[in-house]
């Protein structure tokens, strides 16, 4: 059964403060020419998708393979570029990549400017430790408007309850969850619900969401989780510090990007843009089945994602006229053809993930906002030359050698793909070749323990949700018959 578990991700390696020029030696676990794979993401490649049942446990042969699988991966790559090259070039690879790499840019200018220069003093960590080990489980009711809002209000302060007043409109039973204070709910409703004024019964809100709804909750009742050993409490003042330290840098962040944009103005072209998300709207909003489809087409995040054809096969593109100006930004023109440019690299990301049609004309505009104010934060990145970090390069990387050994198999099996064909021959070979340009450290591949557990690890909000390609399944071999043990400068 696959798990999937939507969490945000700062970015790999995002607690490493290292040079640009590349990773620590004692970060890296193998080289092989010129390509390096790093002991996270070993780990990553690892646990953040869904291995296949010959490498699935965690036993040491199960590494192995593992191993030999990531290795691999970087030998068909450097055979990709040298012989290869023109087979596989795309523009639409050139493009996933070029977002791939600015997204991660993104990441890593939050991580380096928000998250690590958030500091927490004790006082502050010891008031939230108690609050981390702690559940909440209310009752909740999401609401469209204020109106409908005013109206809640008054059937509870005539003293009708939640439950009730729920049940009435929606003939079914009132929601239930259970909020922990780790979660990552918004800010509101984390404060409105984990504070010293908690008492059960209690109603909370009208809270307005992301979404623009509103959301009222009663709390049920609460239960706390003591950490009992050394090591539970350890780890609880960690999350805790992560947790503070993740609120503040993002409301910091938030400041930042309000003052980036805060002399920007978009104005849409009232009539071309309502042609264009009438055409868009058919794309989005696509019936669940069609979605899934899609989303299961392009899931490993190879370069043509679900996104780009948007217009590009649509029978109704006629009806557009692709020089037309879509919007305005900052007095410049943007066509729609700039627009479906841009997309290219940077897919629109949906504040709602449900939305009917006629919602859809306005969260395409507010689609559009954030996309340009990612475009804006890219100019900050590239100042600070971000894309030339070894954690960004490394990103792009891992990305682009994912896709050059997927390419290479449909080359072999006469451009069929067949991702459940094994290829141990030719892995064996390419090792003959590239051996003595592959080492290992084996200290550290040793000190790596992983689980059994599938998980396909995702973010939320950014154009690239999938955290790490998918595994390359590409050989079962267990053997380490190969390239030479890794000299550290640390070892005698």
């Amino acid at each position: 059964m696959r798990l999937l578990i939507c969490i945000f991700i700062l970015l790999i390696y995002s607690c490493s403060k290292v040079e640009e020029i590349g990773p620590d030696q004692d970060l890296i676990l193998v080289k092989v020419a010129d390509k390096y794979i790093t002991v996270q993401d070993f780990i990553q490649r690892s646990e953040y998708t869904i291995r296949p049942d010959y490498c699935k446990k965690s036993n040491y042969i199960h590494k192995k393979i593992i191993l030999n699988s990531l290795i691999a991966e970087k030998m068909i790559a450097l055979e990709m570029e040298n012989r290869f090259e023109d087979t596989y070039k795309s523009k639409f690879f050139d493009y996933f990549i070029k977002g791939r790499k600015e997204q991660a840019m993104r990441q890593l200018l939050y991580n380096n400017d928000f998250f690590d220069q958030a500091l927490i003093n004790d006082e502050t960590v010891k008031k939230h430790y108690n609050y981390a080990g702690r559940t909440v489980n209310v009752q909740y009711i999401n609401l469209p408007s204020l109106e409908i809002v005013e109206k809640v209000n008054y059937l509870l302060e005539d003293g009708i309850s939640l439950d009730s007043i729920y049940s009435s409109i929606w003939s079914q039973r009132i929601p239930e969850k259970s909020i922990r204070w780790v979660d990552r709910e918004s800010d509101l409703i984390i404060e409105s619900i984990f504070n010293e004024s908690i008492e059960s019964g209690k109603i909370i809100g009208p809270l307005k969401t992301e979404e623009n709804s509103y959301l009222i909750m009663k709390i049920i009742n609460w239960v706390d989780q003591p950490a009992i050993t050394e090591e539970q409490r350890k780890i609880r003042y960690n999350d805790t510090v992560e947790k503070l330290k993740e609120t503040k840098a993002k409301k910091t962040h938030s400041k930042w990007v309000e003052s980036l944009m805060s002399k920007k103005k978009i104005k849409f072209n009232k009539e071309i843009f309502k042609q264009y998300a009438k055409i868009a709207g058919n794309h989005y909003l696509k019936k669940e089945s069609d979605k899934e489809t899609a989303i299961n087409k392009v899931i490993w995040a190879q370069a043509e994602n679900s996104d780009l054809p948007m217009l590009a096969n649509s029978k109704q593109e006629k009806q557009l006229n692709l020089n037309e100006e879509l919007f305005t930004y900052d007095g410049n023109s943007w066509s729609i053809e700039d627009f479906n440019k841009a997309l290219l690299s940077h897919p629109l990301v949906f504040r709602k993930k449900k939305m009917s049609r006629s919602d859809f004309p306005n969260q395409l505009r507010l689609a559009i906002a954030d996309l340009i104010r990612n475009l804006e934060i890219n100019k900050k990145c590239y100042e600070k030359k971000l894309n030339n970090h070894w954690i960004v390069q490394s990103n792009i990387s891992m990305w682009s050698d994912a896709y050059l050994a997927k390419k290479y198999k449909e080359i072999r099996n006469l451009k069929r793909s067949n991702d459940d064909q094994l290829i141990n021959s030719t892995i064996d070979s390419l090792q003959l070749i590239f051996s003595d340009q592959i080492t290992i450290n084996t200290n550290a591949f040793e000190n790596i323990e992983l689980t059994s557990t599938d998980m396909m690890v995702t973010q939320s909000g950014v154009p690239y949700p999938i955290v790490v390609p998918s595994f390359p399944k590409l050989t079962n071999d267990d053997k380490l018959d190969y390239g030479k043990k890794m000299e550290l400068l640390n070892e005698n």
